[in-house]
């Protein structure tokens, strides 16, 4: 069993999802088509909205299927944020399924998107297109990194379209450091996570963003967006990323808009950090990964499995990690977030992420 097989078959899988997001946001007739709000036991309560996208459910299930194809002991181990039913503007619901036969997918596009074929059609082009990446220049490892679990023992947590809400508006937002983005489509990610069942401890990270930055300035690309992956592997003692070692700006913390005075306080005044507020559980933690912020907090439960897997990974690959916030105030030792059991996918009690735990270390002794 080789770790390098299934990495190399995440990246494709990120690169086929992030071409999805692409094409869906980038054709606005097609895009005001594909928007539907969640029903309330699907929906984030932290939002007065929550929206999925038909790109959600069919970046989902493409992944989904190509790892399962890939990987068949897999199959029945690969989860994600949404339900797979859609309902087009007609009423009509329909199950998005990605199958061996390309026909059935273009069938129930063209339901959903209400007879449009050649929409339906351009989004099946990408969900079957065999993706071509630079594994040289996403620095993989060419030596064989055995797994020492079966197949049947890896879970697989997929977070098809990680800041749902910035995908939809699409404003730019910056804030005072150019590398950091407070809103807007730079805060979408697609994450997918790796993690061993019996322990709970994730080994594998793909975040693929999407919209990291506009292509050239061409005639006609004004629109056009290119893409970054950033990838981590924590097996046994053996550590890889494509992450280059990042000096910060400056001491940054970057928090959720929303986060409770009680701690923006303490990090701003007692902390001495400089706050930065930003979208996306997957952007803020990739943020730490790279090195560009130092502290991630987020005191309410408010993400779950889908939000974390892949970025804690990440961070495991460069000694980090990602914490239990309340357990770790409470009892003054860290406890590490977990994907053990099945059941809880909510990260209740709130996260801390660092990647330097000496950093850890002083924030536990204020």
């Amino acid at each position: 069993m080789s770790a390098i097989s299934l990495l190399k078959e995440l990246l494709k899988a990120s690169e086929k999802a992030a071409n999805i997001a692409r094409v869906c946001r980038q054709n606005q007739r097609l895009f005001s088509l594909l928007i539907q709000e969640k029903e309330k036991d699907e929906s984030n309560s932290r939002f007065d909205h929550d929206f999925k996208t038909l790109a959600d459910c069919l970046i989902q299930e493409m992944i989904k299927y190509d790892i399962g194809k890939q990987f068949p002991e897999l199959r029945d181990n690969i989860r994600g944020e949404e339900n797979a039913k859609f309902t087009n503007t007609a009423g009509d619901s329909v199950i998005v399924t990605v199958t061996d036969d390309p026909g059935n997918t273009v069938a129930v596009l063209e339901k959903i998107l209400n007879g449009d074929k050649e929409a339906a059609a351009a989004l099946v082009d990408e969900v079957y297109r065999d993706v071509e990446l630079d594994l040289e220049a996403l620095e993989i490892p060419t030596d064989s990194i055995p797994l020492d679990n079966n197949w049947s023992e890896l879970g697989i947590w997929i977070d098809p379209i990680d800041g749902t809400a910035e995908y939809i508006k699409g404003e730019e937002k910056l804030t005072k450091f150019p590398n950091i983005a407070s809103a807007g489509l730079k805060c979408c990610t697609v994450l997918i996570g790796v993690y061993e069942t019996c322990q709970g401890t994730p080994i594998l990270g793909v975040i693929n963003q999407p919209f990291a930055d506009r292509a050239s300035e061409q005639e006609g690309a004004h629109d056009k967006y290119e893409g970054k992956i950033y990838w981590g592997m924590s097996i046994g003692d053996l550590k890889f990323n494509n992450i280059a070692p990042h000096e910060p700006d400056a001491r940054i913390a970057i928090l959720s808009p929303s986060e409770q005075s009680k701690y923006v306080d303490f990090i701003r005044n007692q902390l001495k950090y400089d706050v930065i507020y930003s979208s996306g559980a997957g952007y803020k933690i990739l943020k730490i990964a790279t090195g560009e912020a130092e502290l991630f907090l987020l005191s309410k439960g408010t993400t779950y499995k889908w939000d974390t897997c892949a970025p804690q990974a990440i961070l495991r690959s460069m000694n980090g990690d990602l914490f239990n916030l309340q357990d770790t105030l409470i009892n003054k030792s860290v406890k590490k977030i977990s994907y053990q059991d099945r059941k809880v996918t909510r990260n209740l009690g709130g996260l801390i992420a660092y990647q330097n735990i000496d950093k850890l270390r002083e924030f536990l002794k204020l």
